[in-house]
């Protein structure tokens, strides 16, 4: 959100003249300023999930509270209620407020001054008719925001209502009319939808530059009913930020006397007739008691219930005194969020700022041994810094647009996500369900750095969906990810870089299980992991821990390093789950060293693309020999490219009556039997 920081003093005398002390003050207070040009024009990111933030006044209001001073609204017109005016009908309890008021136009209808338009142009929102631009300014200056209809093109009376099965709705800015969701509460004539309740309105009853008569529309609605709305259709607008978190009930009035103080100032726009206002909603003049004794208490200060008093009203709360505590009764603005005294306890202390509040330690007695888990965390991190590795910190969410970039069919498990419902930013809308997307958006950074050698990892959390978990909606994994990329280790002039591949995470596995005393192993792929779609289908294998599956690894698939640009490189990532490190170590064995030492035979084979050299591992395991791949490399035979693979083979020789005769002999039959299984294979022996 933008705003002006001209246009915000307006609002309040006493803001700092100073552009870097307004900017600590707004940080201060919770309004966070992301950026400030030299135009004036203030970046803000609204933290508090609060309506009233949404606009200048909100904002001043925050800012009055630590600042002291008197918030100044902007001009509007009192409205006369009554029942000549438009017809409306009220059939749904989630319309807490509408009111509705005729206006005509007599004559030409001239732009508004550009210090009135100047929250617009702050806003980036562009001046379009004089009737809109002051629904707009409405939103913008006191959070109310309002709509207006072509009078001609309605039908009344206007009906506030829920949509019914098959209903159709042609929405702003949008091509045709389209499908609304049954339940949805609308706005409309008796002949159709004119508005989606608090989120937008719709091509066929809005305004035009030929306009003659509008309907002006203002109201509050349920918050939670628009927020459902602005889901099923896919939609977010302005005014559904201000409504999804509560906009204030006693403000329809004040709206919509801004809009008709504007048009009937600065354009050719009269009000006809009286305001038609609906709607059951009363203040409920809810109260909090607050003690003064126990508000010292918890804030470790000294305030007297006069100082107190003056900083709650900065804020809006009506305070009163019974005889023996203060009462603060809770603004209609503030309904949605203040229910309990730690709600007044905040206000107190944002009035007195954070950082003046008094800080204390809490009393130590003893320290304590490491945990389990803390040991086995720090013997896992210990390897991976051994291997180069380093820690980084992604975030707990992404957008649909970047997730689509892993190109997985809609079926596949990872396509289900929780997603947030009232997210500003859809770049940051889905929390994670796996790891990759960020890994390999942290390597597409370091990459445009210039940093093309990687190797990171992270400790985080995943979040699948499941309705059986502890709080109803999904079961949070805890993982262990990392990726590397480029050269496997920091290289010399003399040296050639050797490329990262999935061999260097296998090794990394059975240093993990040898350092824990844990039966870790690394297999073949079945595909069976969620993240095996992400993987290279003939370079990944899976992570066991005895006979479960605890993680998998590989290199990226070629089609994922495509999409997010990666070229001339062959980034492998691994998985682990958490879990499985806190699993109970296995007793050391100890025994005496073999008298006799096993005899060792090297084989190599060439092996085509495409065959996987466990096949020949599983082969040579025949023998009863230990088998271990020890050395590999790419050449071509005939211009087909092939790897040629060296086994070692480990014959155990306890009584020293194996001789190397015998171990020969095994060989040869070994390399007849490869010959004859795979040797059409393109298996040559080397």
């Amino acid at each position: 959100m933008n705003i002006s920081k001209q246009v915000l003093e307006r609002y309040l005398d006493t803001l700092p003249k100073n552009s870097n002390d307004l900017r600590y003050l707004l940080d201060d207070v919770g309004i966070e300023v992301k950026r400030m040009d030299e135009q004036g024009v203030i970046g803000v990111e609204l933290l508090a999930n609060r309506g009233d933030h949404y606009c200048y006044e909100g904002i001043a209001r925050e800012c009055s509270g630590r600042l002291g001073g008197t918030v100044q609204q902007p001009k509007f017109a009192v409205l006369e209620l009554g029942k000549n005016g438009p017809q409306v009908e009220n059939q749904t309890d989630k319309c807490l407020v509408y009111t509705a008021t005729y206006l005509e136009r007599n004559g030409d209808q001239p732009s508004f001054p550009a210090d009135v338009l100047a929250p617009l142009e702050a806003s980036g929102i562009h001046s379009l008719t004089p009737a809109v631009d002051a629904t707009n300014l409405s939103n913008s200056e006191f959070g109310q925001p309002t709509h207006v209809f072509d009078a001609e093109k309605v039908i009344e009376p206007i009906v506030i209502r829920l949509s019914t099965k098959g209903e159709k709705a042609w929405l702003l800015f949008e091509e045709e009319a389209r499908d609304i969701p049954e339940g949805i509460m609308v706005i409309a004539d008796q002949e159709k939808i004119l508005a989606i309740a608090g989120v937008i309105g719709c091509e066929d009853s809005k305004t035009t530059e030929e306009t003659t008569r509008i309907i002006l529309e203002s109201a509050c609605f349920e918050p939670v009913s628009v927020r459902k709305a602005g889901r099923a259709l896919g939609i977010h607008t302005d005014s559904l930020a201000r409504f999804e978190r509560g906009s204030d009930p006693s403000y329809p009035l004040v709206g919509a006397g801004r809009v008709v103080h504007l048009l009937e100032t600065h354009s050719a726009w009269t009000r006809v007739g009286q305001t038609t206002k609906v709607g059951d909603w009363t203040n409920p003049h809810r109260k909090i008691t607050v003690s003064t004794s126990a508000l010292n208490t918890f804030l470790q200060l000294d305030l007297s219930e006069k100082d107190i008093t003056e900083r709650l009203e900065r804020y809006g709360f009506s305070m009163s005194k019974d005889d023996v505590n203060l009462q603060a009764e809770i603004p209609p603005h503030r309904l949605w969020d203040v229910e309990k005294i730690a709600d007044i306890y905040e206000e107190v202390a944002k009035s007195i700022g954070y950082n003046n509040t008094p800080i204390t330690l809490p009393n130590i007695e003893m320290g304590t041994l490491p945990s389990v888990a803390e040991t086995r965390r720090e013997q896992v991190e210990e390897i991976l810094l051994g291997a180069g590795f380093y820690e980084v910190i992604t975030d707990g969410f992404y957008g649909r647009k970047s997730f689509d970039l892993l190109g997985l069919p809609k079926t596949h498990i990872s396509q289900k996500h929780v997603e947030t419902l009232n997210s500003l930013d859809k770049g940051s809308s889905l929390l994670k369900n796996n790891a990759v997307l960020q890994a390999l958006e942290a390597l597409v950074k370091n990459r445009n750095k210039g940093v093309s050698d990687l190797k990171i990892y992270e400790w985080t959390r995943l979040f699948l969906l499941n309705e059986l978990a502890e709080n109803g909606v999904c079961s949070e994994n805890k993982i262990l990810w990392g990726m590397i990329s480029g050269s496997m280790r920091s290289t010399t002039w003399q040296e050639r870089p050797i490329a990262s591949d999935p061999l260097l995470l296998k090794g990394m596995v059975e240093e993990l299980a040898i350092e824990l005393r844990l039966p870790l192993s690394v297999q073949v792929s079945d595909g069976g992991h969620s993240v095996s779609a992400l993987l290279h289908p003939k370079r990944q294998a899976t992570i066991y821990l005895g006979d479960e599956v605890v993680g998998i690894l590989g290199e990226v698939h070629p089609r994922i390093c495509k999409a997010f640009k990666i070229k001339r490189a062959r980034p492998c990532y691994f998985e682990l789950s958490e879990e499985a490190f806190w699993k109970d170590p296995s007793a050391v064995q100890y025994a005496l060293p073999p008298v006799h030492q096993p005899l060792q035979r090297t084989i190599a084979f060439g092996l085509p693309h495409g065959f996987e050299a466990q096949k020949m591992a599983s082969l040579l395991e025949e023998s009863k020999a230990e088998v271990k791949i020890i050395d590999r490399f790419d050449y071509e035979a005939a211009g087909i490219p092939m790897r040629a693979i060296t086994y070692e083979l480990c014959f155990d020789n306890p009584e020293g009556d194996l001789s190397a005769d015998a171990c020969n002999q095994v060989l040869q039959e070994l390399i007849q039997k490869a010959d004859s299984l795979f040797g059409d294979l393109g298996v040559v022996h080397r």
